[in-house]
C-alpha cells in the first residue's frame, strides 16, 4: 500500500512539473498573436499615459518577431515613440515618450546584435540626415605594471530622413565585429563597459549622433527632445550622446 502511495505522489509531481513547463512555454515561447490595430494601440497608450495624447500611429516597425517600435503623432503635434513586446502571452507597452530623440534599445543586454537605435525626428527640426557613431577614445590603461595603448575607434553610419521622420537602425556588421573583438580582448573592464554600462555612460566607449540639415550643416533638434515618458521597468533604453563635428576625427589628406 505504501508503494502505491509513493507511486501516486510521484505521478502527481510529474503531472505538476509537465503542466508548469507547458504553461511556461505557452506564456514565454508561443507564437505571438497579430499586432493590435492602430485604434487599439492609441486607446491603450492614452489610457496608460494620458500625457502622450496620441492622435495617429505612423507605423509598426517589427525589429523581430516579438518586439515592435511604434512612432506616433500627438494631439499637440509632437512626434513620439513607443516600444512594445510580446510578453506573458500578450502585447505589452514597455515604454512611451512624446518626443523622439534617438535612443538605444537593448533587447538583450548581453547580445549587441539585439541593440537598435530608434528615433522619430520632428519635421520642424528640419533634419535631412543623421550620422550615428560608435567611438572609443584613444588612451592608455595599466594592469600589473603593464601599460597598453588603445587606439581610437570611430565608426560612422549615415541615415537619411528624407522619406520618414522615424526609423530603426540595427547594429551595422562592422560595429558588431568591433564589439565582438573588444569582448574577446580578455579585459573585463572593456566587456563590462560594452554590455553593462553600454557605451553612452562611459567616457571612452560610446554611441553618438549628429543631425544635419539640407545644407550639410549641423542642426538642432529642439522639437525632438525634453519629452514626457512612461516606462514599465521591463525595457532597457539608453540615451545617445549628441555630438558635434569638432568631436569627430577626419582622415588626414594625402
Amino acid at each position: 500500500m505504501l508503494n502505491k502511495r509513493f507511486v501516486f505522489i510521484g505521478l502527481v509531481a510529474v503531472v505538476i512539473v509537465l503542466a508548469a513547463a507547458a504553461w511556461f512555454y505557452w506564456v514565454n515561447f508561443s507564437k505571438p498573436a497579430s499586432f493590435p490595430a492602430n485604434e487599439q494601440l492609441i486607446e491603450r497608450m492614452n489610457k496608460v499615459f494620458p500625457t502622450a495624447a496620441v492622435k495617429s500611429i505612423q507605423d509598426h516597425v517589427h525589429v523581430d518577431e516579438r518586439h515592435v517600435f511604434v512612432p506616433f503623432v500627438s494631439e499637440e503635434g509632437r512626434y513620439g515613440v513607443s516600444y512594445w513586446a510580446w510578453k506573458e502571452h500578450k502585447w505589452k507597452l514597455l515604454s512611451i515618450n512624446n518626443a523622439g530623440e534617438p535612443r538605444l534599445w537593448k533587447i538583450n543586454s548581453n547580445d549587441p546584435s539585439t541593440f537598435y537605435i530608434a528615433w522619430n525626428s520632428h519635421p520642424d527640426d528640419k533634419v535631412s540626415y543623421m550620422k550615428f557613431y560608435f567611438i572609443r577614445d584613444r588612451g592608455f590603461q595599466g594592469h600589473d605594471g603593464i601599460e597598453t595603448y588603445n587606439p581610437r575607434i570611430q565608426l560612422e553610419k549615415k541615415v537619411p530622413l528624407t522619406d520618414k521622420s522615424y526609423g530603426v537602425l540595427s547594429m551595422p556588421a562592422d560595429w558588431l565585429a568591433i564589439m565582438k573583438s573588444l569582448q574577446q580582448e580578455g579585459n573585463p573592464n572593456i566587456s563590462d563597459r560594452l554590455i553593462d554600462s553600454v557605451l553612452p555612460n562611459n567616457n571612452n566607449l560610446y554611441f553618438g549622433f549628429i543631425p544635419f540639415d539640407q545644407s550639410n550643416q549641423e542642426t538642432g533638434i529642439m522639437n525632438s527632445v525634453n519629452g514626457s515618458s512612461f516606462t514599465n521597468g521591463d525595457i532597457n533604453l539608453d540615451y545617445i550622446s549628441i555630438l558635434s563635428k569638432s568631436k569627430i576625427e577626419e582622415p588626414l589628406e594625402q
